[in-house]
């Protein structure tokens, strides 16, 4: 099975019928949590990998908040499309919350082990089945792909996280981690707007693929829009109508959604950006 998986949980049976927002119910924050658990386990089940389950694994997830006054155009647009967006398995609608959670193996995380660095596979795996550290994340290592955002501290070709993540869940030798928050309103989306420099502080997708958006830099190109080089492609899901400015709507199966589910975006951490953005 191909290492980014496309997966929306469904919270209710109730909701696979479109009705308006306003005559909607809400789900509890309760019912939310136990779909979560019940989600992560099927995803985390459902992963191939390299090496034997008995081996330590990596799974993160990185959210998105849909601003509270785009609400109802995102959910009358996730539900009346659900049975296309469920193909997208990657992803998880918390409605209690308002917020897309979009999970992904943490790729080339660095981790500590015996007072040394070591490196998981692109599927956030490694060969060993304990690590003698605390399992939080550090951070990755540069590449040609991946460069690092303002929030990130860089030092001799590593890319640190400005604070480790620590695993919030563990399920046998598989270790889940909250990277926090993408704000879709401001991750270095349009250089042409925003700065004449890709040197410009930044949080986001181009600055850190090096001053390319994720669609050019990894090859993702789900179409349904005119292509854009000069910004993040997070506007293209299904049913797009190519206004950049409803990209909360239309973020999911979008080319940055999926660069985010395979493990390529985790390190652009909320916190990047310090002004001149």
């Amino acid at each position: 099975m191909h290492f980014y998986l496309r997966y929306i949980t469904f919270l209710g049976a109730s909701l696979l019928t479109w009705t308006p927002t306003s005559a909607r119910s809400r789900i509890s924050e309760g019912v939310v949590k136990r779909e979560l658990v019940s989600y992560e386990e099927r995803y985390i089940n459902s992963r191939s990998y390299k090496h034997p389950n008995e081996t330590v694994k990596l799974v993160g997830c990185k959210k998105m908040k849909i601003p509270s006054s785009e609400t109802e155009d995102f959910e009358d647009h996730y539900y009346t499309n659900y049975h296309e967006l469920k193909k997208f398995e990657s992803h998880f609608y918390d409605q209690a919350n308002r917020e897309i959670r979009i999970y992904f193996p943490v790729e080339n995380a660095l981790v500590e082990h015996g007072g040394k660095m070591i490196e998981a596979n692109e599927l956030g795996e490694f060969e060993m089945d304990t690590v003698d550290g605390d399992y939080a994340v550090l951070g990755r290592y540069q590449t040609d792909h991946v460069r690092g955002v303002d929030g990130n501290i860089i030092k001799d070709g590593v890319i640190f996280l400005a604070d480790k993540v620590h695993p919030h869940r563990r399920l046998g030798n598989v270790y889940v981690y909250d990277f926090g928050y993408k704000d879709l309103h401001d991750h270095d989306h349009d250089l042409g707007k925003r700065c004449e420099s890709i040197w410009c502080k930044s949080q986001g997708c181009v600055k850190n693929h090096d001053g390319e958006n994720c669609s050019n830099k990894f090859g993702i190109k789900e179409g349904r829009c005119p292509f854009r080089s000069d910004t993040c492609m997070d506007y293209n899901g299904p049913g797009t109508d190519c206004n950049k400015a409803n990209r909360a709507k239309y973020f999911l199966g979008s080319d940055c959604s999926i660069a985010v589910a395979m493990g390529h975006c985790y390190n652009e951490m909320l916190a990047a950006a310090t002004g001149g953005d």
